[in-house]
């Protein structure tokens, strides 16, 4: 290896540090054989696939950043080292300085990010045992009623999934923002087929809210053998909601999130869901929700 290949790489030398640091400490934890204490099967929070999908993107674009800043690293050393003797008689206390400065940095930034890796465990676990036991209240809070987020299908996710005595509602929910201040208050028509929100109009919302209740309904009578009604819903936080037209049960019901209190009155010509039928519903979907160890 010649002197200039050495000299284009110093400048990445510490980033090779704490690489190799941060493997050898992640290889130290993983070597720690005690086991977690939680044994509640924990199910995804709201918004979990959406998070997930936002911290891809973030992660994605870090990854970017990096890569260019190293290529242009890269770039610059090979253009200094092409004109760069390969001469060590050059070499002075300087260089010598500089060497040790780029070994320090790799050292002490590596020692940071090991120090931060058991911590990040810890909260990691803390996380985790948090979620246990707010999900453990909420079911024994929660009586006869059940709420299940984030229910992952084959190429979608139905965003709740309420479970109640008045039936089971297959929840969609859809972020739009409202006018601009002074050009009235956030108010959507709905005629039982589409939303008109004043200055645009959609049917998209309605048509994958249905799809995703009829989905649900499907995959309760195969993985049960019981046929339970499921009532779509599409919720729009923030916005009135005002119906057009008579909407009936069977149709998807366009809600603001504030007005779900008829979730838990039954109509009175719909039949009641007994408790263990809802606990059978429940336990079909809740595997479907299961959050992903990170």
């Amino acid at each position: 290896m010649s002197w200039q290949i050495l000299i284009e790489f110093l400048g990445l030398l510490p980033m090779f540090i704490v690489v190799g640091l941060m493997t050898w400490q992640k290889r130290r934890i993983e070597a720690d054989d005690r086991r977690e204490a939680i044994t509640t099967d924990l199910r995804n929070h709201p918004g979990a696939s959406l998070q997930a999908e936002r911290d891809k993107i973030y992660e994605l674009q870090m990854d970017r950043m990096v890569a260019a800043i190293v290529i242009g690293l890269l770039a610059a050393m090979t253009i200094v080292a092409r004109r760069v003797k390969e001469d060590l008689s050059t070499w002075g206390w300087l260089d010598s300085l500089f060497l040790l400065v780029i070994l320090g940095a790799g050292i002490y930034y590596g020692r940071k990010v090991m120090a931060d890796m058991p911590q990040s465990r810890r909260l990691k676990q803390a996380i985790r045992a948090e979620q246990a036991t707010a999900q453990e209240l909420a079911a024994s809070l929660a009586g006869d009623n059940r709420i299940i987020h984030d229910i992952e299908a084959k190429d979608f996710n139905i965003d709740h999934v309420v479970i109640t005595p008045a039936g089971i509602f297959a929840v969609e929910t859809k972020s739009r923002l409202k006018p601009p201040a002074g050009n009235g208050s956030p108010k959507v028509k709905y005629d039982g087929k589409g939303l008109d929100f004043g200055g645009w109009k959609e049917i998209k919302p309605i048509d994958q809210a249905d799809r995703q209740a009829r989905w649900l309904a499907n995959y309760l009578r195969e993985s049960t053998g019981e046929a339970f009604p499921v009532t779509a819903v599409l919720a729009l936080p923030g916005w009135y909601v005002e119906r057009t037209a008579p909407i009936t049960p069977n149709m998807v019901q366009v809600i603001n999130p504030k007005n779900s209190g008829w979730l838990l009155l039954p109509e009175k010509k719909l039949p009641r869901l007994e408790p263990k039928a809802i606990q059978r519903a429940a336990f079909a979907l809740e595997k479907l929700a299961q959050a992903r160890a990170e």
